[in-house]
């Protein structure tokens, strides 16, 4: 048994909730709700800057602080990725790939002109982690200039056009970037393997570099922001005895010792710091559910409403005076939420639903605990459809997250309010190697990937049948990314559960995964699975590819071609290997996404294509 806070949780009553306005939900309506992500205030706090879809594609747009009618500023078929406002306000920087490949141009919005310009002129070369310098005149980013998988720290002059390398990844490569104030240091973190991370501050004058947490093979910290006085650096880090993530500050000195500010049984995050205060804003994630809060370094501290749900983004104002909130929860779409810290009021900006839908048309999911084989306590999110019996009559969908190293959050998600509506329960379950749950629980799977996450789910299984709706003849599993791989584990290692399978932008054959996909993947690979030759049993043992004999549920896959995590050959080989056996395979490639599909019409096409697929194989009665 692993250790975790979740021992500590009690499960929901489990109930159908009653509710004269439920009915099944129309997709094509349900999916021009709007999704929105990252948040950043205009330099004068008059706006609020935000990506969202409402016309079908991600592009920024700009409300009124105050609310008021929205105004698209980019207008691109191309996903549009918001960083920051120019220093002096007069220009929007931005990322920009093609077609999902992951690998983003970076481009400048001018905000008098709204012309907009490639300020890279690169192919099939990643940048991340964009940092305007304070004078406003140059841009601090990682990227992979050099070779492909590296990510060394470049400063890019937007005068000259001139782009230097300044921090090498010889030691490991570059994230997370921070400059201070005065833009004559930069805090970053440097990883060998995107599991463990160190944190470094490079003097820009000198170019001497100060480690302050070196690479260690247990801990992960991340750089979040500096204290006013430029004197120390602000980390959320999991290297302490609990081995759970919190916020720390460190001294500016080699090897400086950890000052925790929020250190409890549940991890907590740094968010934001107020640009006028010595306070920052943080979230306590308790089994899915993100608790905001702000605080000082005095320790004295409040919580910000509504106490649920999840916080996607928070950013303090440039006058400190107000919080901007990107929340959402299970049964709300996110919106935007501005807090007034000395009223204590919040304020909705934004409004996502549209016409004929309301809350009542969605059903909040019950936080419940199931043991797994070996007793660890598995905390999930299960949403039961409203105005059902407890009849033992009703189909389910056990529904793995991504990552692993991920979480099911107490969140909106569409797709599965879709399928609950139609009379599904669907079951989400934070199986071993998920975060929020302590470093130990994450680690779990490091050479047991696809065994003991397996059996989690398969202990989920089991819990369903207790619950008194459930047909046991009538459970499907679907998943994406990672959950689209558990999705072909179940179906090869445990066939003769599943009624069906929906396997989405899947990995299928480690080998071969780990040969096309992106460099930085693979030695995320390589830490969670060994080496490929001196651990090729288990790499064979853990490829579903070699047991699609043993299929007996029908399958729909469904994958983007131009996905570089598991890339599109993951699917098409999984399909062949199926077809041989004789099973039922059905196949979907979205010519113009990556991992994972955000253009709405592949959306709904998509959970239209799951839909029709479970209602046939899973949703009416079948033959014992």
């Amino acid at each position: 048994m692993i250790p975790t806070p979740a021992a500590k949780l009690a499960s929901d009553s489990i109930t159908s909730p009653t509710s004269p306005a439920y009915r099944p939900l129309d997709i094509d309506t349900l999916y021009y709700t709007r999704s929105m992500f990252t948040l950043r205030w205009s330099v004068d706090g008059e706006h609020l800057y935000f990506e969202t879809n409402i016309t079908g594609r991600y592009n920024i747009w700009r409300v009124p602080s105050t609310g008021g009618w929205p105004v698209q500023l980019t207008v691109s078929d191309e996903r549009n990725d918001l960083a920051d406002p120019s220093p002096d306000g007069h220009h929007i920087l931005y990322s920009q790939d093609s077609q999902g490949d992951e690998k983003p141009n970076l481009y400048l919005l001018d905000l008098t002109e709204y012309t907009t310009k490639n300020i890279t002129l690169t192919e099939k070369i990643g940048h991340r982690d964009m940092k305007w310098n304070p004078d406003g005149r140059s841009l601090f980013y990682a990227a992979e200039r050099d070779i492909p998988g590296t990510y060394p720290i470049f400063h890019h002059d937007l005068t000259t056009g001139t782009v230097k390398k300044i921090i090498s990844s010889d030691t490991g490569d570059c994230e997370a970037i921070e400059p201070n104030s005065d833009g004559k240091k930069l805090a970053f973190c440097r990883t060998r393997n995107y599991q463990y991370t160190g944190v470094s501050v490079h003097d820009l004058d000198t170019g001497r570099e100060t480690v302050l947490a070196p690479i260690d093979d247990r801990s992960t910290s991340i750089v979040g922001g500096w204290t006013r006085d430029n004197k120390r650096v602000y980390v959320t880090s999991n290297a302490n005895e609990k081995g759970i993530d919190a916020v720390a500050l460190l001294d500016l000195k080699e090897n400086t010792e950890f000052q925790w500010l929020t250190l409890q049984d549940w991890d907590s995050q740094l968010v934001d710091t107020s640009p006028t205060e010595e306070k920052y804003a943080y979230i306590v994630n308790q089994a899915g559910n993100l608790h905001l809060f702000i605080r000082d370094l005095k320790g004295e501290q409040e919580e910000i409403p509504p106490g649920h749900g999840v916080v996607r983004a928070a950013r303090f104002s440039p006058d400190g005076k107000q919080l901007a909130i990107i929340h959402g929860s299970g049964d709300s779409p996110h919106d935007i939420w501005v807090y007034d810290l000395k009223a204590r009021t919040l304020r909705q900006i934004t409004y996502s639903l549209v016409g004929g839908l309301n809350q009542d048309n969605f059903v909040q999911p019950h936080l419940i605990v199931y043991p797994a084989q070996d007793q660890t306590p598995i905390s999930s999110f299960l949403y039961v459809p409203a105005n059902i019996k407890p009849d033992k009559s009703h189909p389910a969908i056990v529904y793995p997250h991504g990552g692993p190293q991920w979480q099911h959050f107490n969140s909106w998600f569409p797709n599965i309010q879709y399928l609950t509506s139609h009379g599904y329960l669907v079951i989400a379950p934070n199986y071993r190697g998920s975060t929020g749950f302590g470093r130990e629980y994450m680690e779990s799977l490091r050479k047991d990937a696809g065994r003991g996450d397996l059996h989690d789910l398969v202990a989920a299984v089991d819990y369903l049948k207790t619950t008194g709706y459930v047909d046991p003849k009538k459970i499907a599993i679907m998943g994406g990314s990672w959950g689209g791989y558990l999705t072909l584990m179940a179906l090869t290692k445990t066939p003769e559960i599943w009624a069906a399978g929906v396997s989405i932008v899947p990995l299928a054959n480690w080998f071969t995964a780990h040969e096309n996909e992106d460099p930085v993947l693979q030695k995320n690979d390589e830490w969670l699975m060994g080496n490929p030759i001196t651990d090729r049993e288990l790499w064979r043992d853990r490829s579903p590819i070699f047991f699609a004999d043993k299929i007996r549920a029908p399958l729909l896959l469904l994958a983007g071609q131009h996905d570089i995590r598991c890339p599109v050959e993951e699917t098409q080989q999984m399909a062949e290997a199926a077809r041989k056996n004789g099973v039922t395979v059905e196949v979907k490639v979205y010519e113009n996404e990556g991992h994972g599909f955000v253009r709405r019409e592949n959306e709904i096409d998509s959970i239209k294509r799951a839909a029709r697929f479970l209602d046939t194989h899973v949703g009416r009665q079948r033959n014992a």
